[in-house]
């Protein structure tokens, strides 16, 4: 059997973490998460979507975030996610490995529903631009 060569850290256009809630009490600590983050880090805070959606089998929201803000923010997100699934994953060209494969959960590892569904073959992601304005440092 042959070991495939490494794919290049320049696959990776940027990344997304999804915070996972289930329940109203849950939502509160992952709403006040949300706040933390944007005082702390320069991201791209996506809507709060209070039912399952896309690929992702609990209520949740997304935080983009480019490839510099990776080592302060996701270490943050280790300590300070508050019991709460987060899911983060690379975006390269392939959706489907970038959400199977490649990801790193922090907490419960949730399904991913309709992965066929997911792309294999598209330009990766760009960080989209931050919508926070951070006052604290991390």
């Amino acid at each position: 059997m042959t070991t495939p060569d490494p794919q290049a850290l320049a696959a990776i256009g940027s990344f997304h973490a999804h915070i996972y809630f289930d329940g109203p009490d849950q939502r509160e600590v992952a709403m006040a998460l949300r706040e933390q983050i944007g005082a702390r880090f320069r991201v791209r805070l996506g809507n709060v979507h209070d039912r399952s959606i896309g690929p992702h089998a609990q209520a949740m929201y997304q935080v983009s975030f480019d490839i510099a803000t990776f080592g302060n923010f996701v270490p943050w997100l280790m300590l300070n996610r508050q019991g709460l699934a987060v899911l983060v994953h690379p975006n390269t060209r392939d959706e489907r490995r970038d959400h199977l494969v490649h990801a790193l959960w922090l907490g419960e590892v949730l399904d991913i529903v309709g992965p066929e569904r997911l792309g294999t073959d598209m330009d990766a992601e760009q960080p989209l631009p931050p919508n926070t304005t951070p006052t604290i440092a991390p």
